[in-house]
């Protein structure tokens, strides 16, 4: 079914909007968006890319907080019909008023604003409120801002949020001491709408903060009409509900009747477990609720999807403003395909991988092939690369106290012991001709919290000592391209620890016995990137496109897999003299060509895995995870607060006196601003956690790589995830100070 108010919706890239008016799509004039009446619903299309290339969209019917039900029922049905008219490819998000996704409020910067009233509904009537000579506005959230009237009284007001008070023709600006210099411009650049749009440009404006004077201050409540500074609390809101777990996914298959049965589905989640006939739910921690509908669905069923997840809201008993969106089979978010352990299909944007990377978008399909593969074998953070590896290492060893290590890492082969935790120093010559210095924190899986705690305070005094050093925190199994380069590729990961003098041992503990150990050894070039890892002498851990040796009482095999590359199987041999030593007999085999004995070693031949190639999983982790940009808070009692960007991220949105995490999947880089103040710089450690706990992907805070970053010393990768970047942008950016002054200015015109 077709409706005419959507006959050229979505033929060019941009932004429509339509309001529900008498079970209608209204379409609305342009100096209206961003504007939403809270009695009203409305259908928001953006339409991305360019006449060139396949256009992708996103459609999001909106609920004011007092629409009535009919508009609600309406903007649901049609949005069905208007992503039937767009042959079904749009990704559907149902928002509700305060609490929208960061995708729906970065189209209307710097903020989303609220308005009393609505049009007349089939059912009731809503009225609309002109405004009022005394009018109080909050801006709720960090850089997500949203507006909405409040009653004009001081029981409205916090120490958390930001204020406008409109009393005639005088408009009032309370700024929190906390607000960023982001905030603080958002903040103005409101007012000064306010003061062009409502008063013609001839309000004036008066800015409140904490450099304000009690007369300021006193004034600014003498207009409310009642109140003091003393009297502001802390804010109130909580968009947090009750989970099962708090950092839990689950996927379900749903069975629609009138009500609904859910089969619960085990990880890992994998794209061929859905089936094309079915309806699943995924419930995120972090991502809100996504119903996926596969394409041999019943075409009632597809069109009543809202219905069906609306009894699963009811079921789990999570409140109306959950965040739900709707994927169909073909054209899943990026978003929505991070959750599972493989999915086939990629991006088709390749902005946010690294430039040798971007063979892998190549219409030439051996090309292709041979990109994937090196991208999903090779190490982590391909493109942090300050220098080429030819520096000078400093390594302390930190295992119940520090040792200086670093000539016994100088050998043909650096060792790294699982128990232990290692502070790499690394100086170079950057680009500029200067000194500079990354300071790598490389943890063992065994190792203690109590050197884990030593190694990053030994980073953080390294860091002040050599005038804002990068530190990486790198977990063993994840290092960086740059990290296995300064090592030349001859880097083993090995079992072992300093209270048995590095005595070879094995996971089971049966070395002494059976002299077995297993290694893993991966890269994707001789003298860069090759590594050797000793993992459970089992045959389950066996893959296609790995080398292993394994290491017996009697001989060494050298195991290639049928998808090995030849350099890894050359660094094998390598590897065994400066491991295993050179006394053993070494038999190289081929996959399926394995001896009795070897099997025997490890416990017998393994059943057939369904994934035995595990850089097919890596690769499709890689390229198909958009980077996302978050702003952290760290309030003065000390609580974290995360806020998601939206994915049309900027340069302009990173604050000077902020921190921000722009995650890109396989590693974090942690931005931090140039005035920074002290309790953020002291809440690092917290602020990952924080972040990794409870974002329900299989990390956590000792398993990732995290790179630090500082503002005017970001690394090319960096800033390649940014549309543009200006070097000179803080230094010719104006100043809150300057902001305000040519605010001030402007109230004389």
């Amino acid at each position: 079914m077709e409706h005419p108010a959507f006959a050229e919706a979505g033929s060019s890239p941009g932004l429509e909007i339509w309001t529900i008016d008498k079970f209608e799509p209204v379409a609305i004039e342009k100096a209206m968006y961003g504007k939403f009446f809270n009695g009203d619903s409305y259908i928001i299309l953006k339409t991305t890319g360019d006449n060139t290339s396949t256009l992708s969209y996103d459609a999001h019917f909106w609920l004011g907080a007092k629409t009535s039900q009919d508009k609600m029922g309406a903007a649901a049905i049609l949005t069905v019909t208007l992503d039937d008219m767009l042959s079904g490819k749009a990704v559907h998000h149902r928002e509700v008023q305060g609490h929208e996704s960061s995708l729906m409020v970065g189209y209307f910067p710097p903020a989303i604003r609220y308005l009393e009233g609505g049009n007349e509904s089939g059912f009731n009537q809503v009225e609309t409120n002109a405004g009022a000579e005394k009018r109080l506005l909050k801006l709720s959230g960090g850089d997500n801002m949203r507006i909405e009237e409040v009653p004009a009284e001081s029981s409205s007001l916090n120490k958390d949020n930001c204020f406008i008070l409109e009393v005639e023709h005088d408009i009032f600006v309370l700024i929190p001491e906390e607000a960023k210099a982001t905030q603080r411009r958002k903040i103005i650049s409101v007012a000064n709408t306010l003061r062009d749009d409502n008063h013609n440009g001839r309000a004036t404006i008066e800015i409140i903060d904490e450099f304000s004077s009690d007369d300021d201050v006193n004034a600014f409540f003498e207009a409310l009409g009642s109140g003091s500074k003393d009297d502001l609390g802390e804010s109130q809101d909580d968009q947090t509900y009750s989970r099962e777990s708090v950092s839990a996914v689950y996927l379900y298959k749903v069975l629609v009747g009138d009500d609904i049965d859910l089969v619960t589905l085990n990880k890992p989640y994998k794209q061929k477990a859905l089936a094309s006939d079915e309806i699943y739910i995924l419930d995120t921690p972090d991502s809100g609720v996504f119903i996926w509908l596969g394409k041999d669905v019943d075409a009632d069923v597809r069109r009543n999807y809202f219905d069906t997840a609306q009894k699963y809201l009811d079921l789990k008993g999570y409140p109306t403003w959950v965040h739900v969106t709707r994927v169909s089979e073909g054209a899943e978010c990026s978003t929505f395909k991070q959750y599972f352990h493989n999915w086939d299909s990629i991006s088709t944007s390749s902005t946010f991988i690294t430039e040798s990377d971007a063979g892998y978008f190549s219409s030439d399909a051996d090309e292709a092939a041979t990109t994937a593969y090196k991208i999903g074998k090779s190490a982590a953070a391909r493109g942090y690369m300050p220098d080429q590896g030819d520096g000078n290492l400093a390594i302390t060893r930190v295992a119940g106290g520090q040792d200086d290590v670093t000539e016994r890492s100088q050998s043909s082969v650096a060792v790294l012991y699982q128990s232990e935790v290692y502070v790499v120093k690394y100086q170079y010559t950057n680009s500029d001709g200067d000194d500079a210095y990354v300071v790598y924190i490389w943890i063992g899986s065994e190792a203690a919290a109590s050197d884990k705690k030593a190694a990053f305070e030994l980073a953080s005094e390294l860091e002040d000592q050599l005038d804002g050093a990068t530190v990486v925190q790198v977990p063993a199994g994840k290092e960086p391209k740059h990290f296995l380069n300064i090592f030349k590729g001859n880097l083993a990961i090995l079992l072992g620890s300093s209270d048995d003098d590095y005595k070879p041992k094995n996971p089971r503990g049966s070395y002494e016995d059976d002299n077995i150990r297993l290694f893993r050894v991966e890269g994707t070039e001789l003298g860069v990137d090759m590594r050797a890892v000793q993992v459970s002498e089992t045959a389950d851990v066996l893959e296609d496109d790995d080398v292993f040796v394994l290491e017996t009482s009697g001989v060494v095999y050298v195991r290639n897999g049928k998808e090995s590359d030849v350099q890894e199987q050359e660094a094998a041999l390598s590897f065994v003299k400066a491991v295993v030593g050179e006394e053993k007999e070494v038999t190289v085999v081929s996959q399926g060509e394995e001896p009795e004995e070897f099997w025997d070693a490890l416990g017998g031949v393994p059943e057939e895995k369904e994934d035995s190639s595990g850089w097919k999983a890596a690769v499709s982790r890689r390229v198909t995870t958009p980077p996302s940009l978050y702003s952290i808070t760290v309030t003065i009692t000390g609580k974290i607060k995360t806020e998601e960007l939206p994915p049309n991220f900027t340069q302009q949105d990173l604050s000077d006196d902020g921190v921000y995490i722009l995650d890109v999947g396989e590693e974090l880089y942690m931005w931090e601003g140039a005035n920074l103040p002290e309790r953020v710089k002291r809440a690092r450690v917290d602020i990952i956690q924080e972040y990794i706990k409870d974002d329900g992907l299989d990390r956590t805070p000792d398993t990732t790589l995290v790179v630090g970053v500082k503002q005017g010393r970001e690394p090319g990768v960096f800033k390649r995830l940014f549309p543009d970047w200006d070097n000179d942008m803080w230094t010719n950016q104006a100043s809150y100070e300057d902001i305000k002054n040519k605010t001030k200015a402007a109230n004389s015109k």
